[in-house]
């Protein structure tokens, strides 16, 4: 009898080995599932991570080739874009029911804010955010019955940092003129700490708004509108403030001519959308 019960957990730590083997050699698979599928949930865009290089003996490693797409109605082929990200997971810490991250680590990214006649993509994208938050009882609304409960494991982030971002500002009236502003450093901590993990769609989220979130802010610093008519509006003033043109009196020939054929092409759009 002894020996029968010592081959059952023997067996059983077999088969827990394989599991815990098996979770752990896929980490890379899961991080990746998890990122498009949720992050494309709630942003209602393509979002696209490419590769996890991780180490599973340190926990150490790198995403690459991450993307938030464009909602319907804009050109550009995505809204934001990290080329490569470190990251740490506390590997002893993470199990098939939560990951722990010990730090994600974020340089220089890039962020277009695409403006079109009647909104931009930023603008868009924390709408569709704010939509997902509500659906599923994450920012005072009360979770849809049609959303169903997301699988998978949970997620605690102890640290994020994003530095050294860049904002650039694509609209067709623009005529290819380069304006672009320097987004602020980004620190967040302890994201799903309090409630045992996050779900990553509720990480995806936190994550999204905040970087629009701050995008949006060096926006409206440097003055631009939300849309293609506001744009218009105020074009001479972005303009004298991008500082567009060469220097000296070259800049200010430069600058003249650009906001008179702005207002020009200003009053011509709105004369044919009957303003």
């Amino acid at each position: 009898m002894g020996k029968i019960i010592g081959g059952i957990v023997v067996g059983l730590v077999i088969i827990i080995a394989i599991v815990v083997g098996v979770f752990y050699f896929n980490l890379d698979k899961v991080i990746i599932a998890s990122v498009e599928k949720y992050g494309s949930e709630v942003t209602k865009t393509d979002v696209v991570l490419n590769e996890v290089d991780l180490d599973v003996t340190s926990g150490k490693g790198a995403l690459k080739g991450f993307s938030v797409g464009n909602p319907e109605g804009f050109d550009e082929d995505y809204s934001i874009k990290f080329d490569s990200v470190a990251v740490e997971v506390d590997i002893s810490g993470s199990n098939d029911e939560v990951i722990h991250i010990l730090e994600i680590r974020v340089e220089n990214p890039s962020i277009i804010y695409e403006v079109n006649q009647t909104t931009n993509n930023l603008d868009t994208i924390r709408n569709n955010v704010d939509a997902f938050m509500k659906e599923n009882g994450l920012s005072g609304g009360e979770k849809s019955e049609e959303s169903s409960e997301e699988s998978g494991p949970k997620v605690i982030i102890d640290n994020i940092f994003i530095n050294g971002g860049q904002v650039s500002v694509k609209a067709d009236m623009l005529a290819g003129q380069k304006i672009d502003g320097k987004l602020p450093n980004i620190q967040m901590s302890d994201i799903g700490k309090d409630e045992g993990g996050a779900s990553p769609g509720e990480v995806a989220a936190k994550i999204i708004d905040e970087l629009t979130g701050k995008a949006m802010n060096v926006i409206t610093d440097l003055g631009i509108g939300k849309n293609l008519g506001s744009l218009l509006e105020n074009a001479g003033d972005l303009v004298n403030k991008t500082g567009v043109g060469k220097a000296g009196e070259a800049a200010k020939d430069a600058t003249k001519g650009a906001t008179e054929a702005v207002d020009g092409a200003g009053k011509s759009i709105k004369k044919l959308l009957g303003d």
